[in-house]
């Protein structure tokens, strides 16, 4: 009798452990961070009298924040190929070690375009100038694709959640109903902040 009643309460302890640990990572859900696929954007590199020479690299973004004003903010990563890294050092006088194989910008805002819809949405960056080892490289607008999906059924704090959240986020612009609770959750699953409800 006591070694069954012994039994019971080890599977009781270990079954309320379980409960309790369960409970506790899902109050704690991880960040989610979210970056676009690479894609090919165009930049021009100017220094001094020379002519531009067209640089073609990729461009991914790691959206950090979602804004009220219907923007993001994230970090920019751009790519350098090899014959662009190679015609900055002559540019420069400076030695091919010298040129990074990337640029890396953070606050970069991006705004959605107008009417775009899943299933890609596009995020556009105002022009910017970025100095490359004394080489003035500068791109026009930056159009990012973001990956949009419809429907729900999705995990919570997962990337697949990201894409509806921005599929929504576009649609209601589009119609011109409110945001806010999208971007507040966007950036509940950005940061990882658990759910008050």
């Amino acid at each position: 009798m006591k070694k069954k009643l012994f039994s019971v309460l080890v599977t009781f302890v270990c079954l309320f452990s379980a409960g309790v640990l369960a409970n506790a990572q899902q109050a704690t859900p991880k960040p989610v961070v979210f970056t676009t696929a690479p894609k090919l954007v165009l930049a021009k590199l100017k220094s001094g009298d020379q002519d531009a020479y067209e640089v073609r690299g990729k461009v991914t973004y790691t959206i950090t924040a979602a804004n009220s004003d219907d923007t993001v903010a994230g970090t920019l990563v751009y790519t350098i190929p090899d014959d662009a890294r190679q015609k900055i050092a002559a540019m420069s006088g400076k030695p091919l070690t010298a040129v990074p194989a990337s640029i890396t910008r953070k606050d970069i805002i991006a705004g959605f375009q107008k009417g775009t819809a899943a299933p890609i949405i596009h995020l556009e960056t105002s022009p910017m100038d970025v100095d490359v080892t004394g080489v003035k490289m500068t791109f026009n607008r930056i159009v990012i694709d973001v990956n949009g999906r419809e429907g729900g059924g999705i995990t919570q704090y997962t990337k697949e959640e990201m894409e509806v959240l921005f599929a929504v986020w576009a649609k209601q612009i589009n119609v011109g109903r409110a945001r806010r609770g999208i971007v507040a959750r966007m950036n509940k699953v950005i940061n990882g902040e658990p759910d008050t409800n």
